[in-house]
């Protein structure tokens, strides 16, 4: 009989446990989820935010990297990785690899996967070719031409419009693609037959600067939403943003609510427009000129096209300040501040006066 109590007893902590583990699931999956970064890609129906990484050397985040796709084993895809840098994806038809379903990178593609993780390529941003990841990098002065010398080097090997690849500290890495007499299904991974044709002299070698590779970056992990309750604020590559999200049966991830965590607000008259309507500037109450970038098609695009924002209107701007950097993090041109919303403020009518209108201690006369 004891036995048989004791046995009761078990079933019944059993199901208050398993009922407890329920209610903690079911407010787990009932709260929405937070992330905190910087948008760094806005698409028709989804938006990529990078959260902040721990701050390590350039050279270990491209080692780091190049190990991480060497081991995914992807296939070689013409046009692969190239809509956003880092992200392996179908390519385009009719070339090398492509069958419409499988993902993977193709040289340039791979090549910009390994940058993004050391902040040396823009998160979130479309690749080009071989030769307009070169031109891009020189533009930031962040390579020059030569091959790299030292322990601590990494070269770029172009044959323009061809193939590219790269050397890491003394060993070679990129995909095999055919483009240079390789495996025409050989996707990223280190090239260990010491990558003959790095001697060819069709291939043009560029190394990156030492200020680029001895930084540090904190580029952090790209995550993906799709758009549910996100606000216009996500349209503001470059903001600092908290997104609360929820995730779907399938895996995905949906933004229930996107706050700017640098949105600010100042009140001035406006004192010019852009010629395209694409910017407005105000002199606010310190007399400090502010220039407002606007976002294409936006609401504030059609209010200054429609005429009902114009010069002298004093308005309220509600905006966010971001930075243009450099591939490499490093920031290269002064921060720019993109409007979020524009409200005019109209001064309230003038009280009514009656012309010819005296007071005096017993009453108010009228005159003429």
């Amino acid at each position: 009989m004891r036995r048989n109590v004791l046995h009761v007893f078990s079933v019944i902590a059993a199901l208050a446990v398993a009922v407890a583990c329920a209610a903690t699931a079911q407010s787990a999956v009932a709260q929405p989820a937070q992330v905190s970064g910087t948008v760094t890609a806005v698409g028709a129906d989804q938006f990529t935010v990078q959260m902040p990484g721990k701050a390590v050397g350039v050279l270990n985040a491209l080692t780091t990297a190049a190990n991480r796709v060497t081991a995914q084993d992807l296939p070689y895809v013409w046009g692969g990785g190239h809509g956003q840098a880092g992200v392996p994806s179908k390519g385009e038809p009719g070339g090398p690899g492509y069958n419409g379903k499988r993902i993977g990178y193709d040289c340039s593609g791979a090549v910009a996967a390994v940058l993004v993780a050391a902040g040396l390529w823009p998160s979130g941003s479309a690749v080009p070719n071989d030769a307009g990841v070169i031109q891009d990098l020189l533009a930031h002065k962040l390579i020059a031409k030569g091959a790299g010398t030292g322990p601590a080097e990494v070269t770029l090997y172009d044959h323009p419009g061809v193939h590219i690849f790269m050397n890491i500290d003394g060993r070679f890495w990129g995909t095999s693609d055919g483009g240079a007499g390789g495996d025409s299904n050989g996707g990223p991974g280190w090239l260990d037959d010491g990558a003959w044709d790095a001697t060819q002299p069709a291939f043009r070698k560029y190394h990156f600067l030492p200020g680029a590779l001895n930084a540090t970056t904190t580029a952090g992990d790209d995550v993906t939403f799709g758009f549910g309750g996100a606000s216009a604020l996500t349209s503001a590559v470059g903001t600092q943003v908290s997104v609360s999200y929820s995730t779907s049966g399938y895996g995905t991830m949906v933004a229930s609510a996107v706050t700017s965590t640098s949105q600010q607000s100042v009140v001035g008259a406006v004192t010019a427009i852009g010629a395209s309507d694409n910017s407005f500037t105000i002199q606010a109450a310190d007399d400090q000129m502010i220039t407002y970038a606007v976002t294409p098609n936006s609401t504030i695009a059609q209010q200054l096209t429609a005429g009902k924002i114009a010069v002298t209107a004093v308005v309220t701007v509600s905006y966010v300040t971001k930075l243009s950097t450099a591939p490499s993090g490093i920031t290269v041109t002064t921060p720019t501040s993109t409007a979020l919303a524009v409200t005019v403020d109209v001064p309230p009518p003038p009280s009514p006066t009656l012309v010819g209108t005296t007071t005096t201690g017993v009453g108010t006369t009228t005159t003429g």
